[in-house]
């Protein structure tokens, strides 16, 4: 029982495995069930023992990549940060330096962004991923609402643009950065871009009193 469970179980991951090659080759709308048998080297008719037919396998291709915003921008990180502006600073920068290392979660995120089609049965494929796009707005714009009420954010900011601009440019940049087959230094160029990011968002006599500290702490130490 337990070698039939294990084959099951390998056949499943197999399906998978060549479902996302031919998905990344040429896109989820021309794909057919047949040409993902024939990659995985299987029948048709073991593809329909697992999934009931495309949605599901791109649903459960989703599940089983890991999204980053789940490992990096976890609530409690920032609950506890004490400067949460600082903290979604490095946690994004963290975020940059993965992604180019996740070989999986690089091809999934390419058939989603770039190789799939939302219209009839897939709009079905985006729940997961709305549902976490969402969770993560929420977490961003409650660190800026945090910042904001603690001085820490410039005051011709309001939270939830500066929220809306901080989402749009890592998104863009990372959708950028796959459509154009990894042209560029996504954590170098990344780092650059938050670095302006986020000393715009910050307050300024914030930033003032932080350099004074510094160089007073430098003065004592010489």
């Amino acid at each position: 029982m337990r070698r039939t469970k294990e084959c099951a179980a390998q056949t499943r991951e197999a399906i998978l495995d060549a479902a996302e090659r031919v998905f990344f080759r040429q896109g989820v709308a021309t794909t057919t069930l047949s040409q993902i048998a024939c990659e995985a080297s299987l029948t048709r008719g073991a593809i329909y023992w697992h999934f009931s037919g495309k949605l599901e396998l791109v649903k459960a291709m989703q599940e089983r990549a890991c999204l980053p915003q789940e490992q990096f921008f976890q609530p409690d990180l920032f609950k506890t940060a004490e400067d949460p502006l600082d903290q979604l600073h490095r946690a994004t920068a963290d975020f940059l330096d993965f992604i180019p290392t996740d070989r999986r979660g690089k091809c999934v995120y390419t058939i989603l962004f770039l190789r799939c089609e939302y219209v009839g049965e897939m709009q079905e494929a985006l729940k997961r991923w709305r549902e976490e796009d969402a969770r993560f707005k929420q977490l961003v714009e409650d660190v800026f609402e945090r910042a904001a009420e603690e001085g820490r954010l410039a005051r011709y900011w309001i939270p939830s643009v500066a929220a809306n601009v901080y989402v749009s440019a890592l998104t863009g940049l990372v959708q950028e950065w796959l459509r154009s087959d990894e042209s560029f230094d996504l954590p170098g160029d990344g780092r650059a871009l938050l670095g302006s990011l986020f000393q715009g968002f910050a307050n300024p006599c914030r930033l003032a009193q932080q350099a004074g500290n510094r160089n007073e702490s430098a003065a004592r130490s010489a």
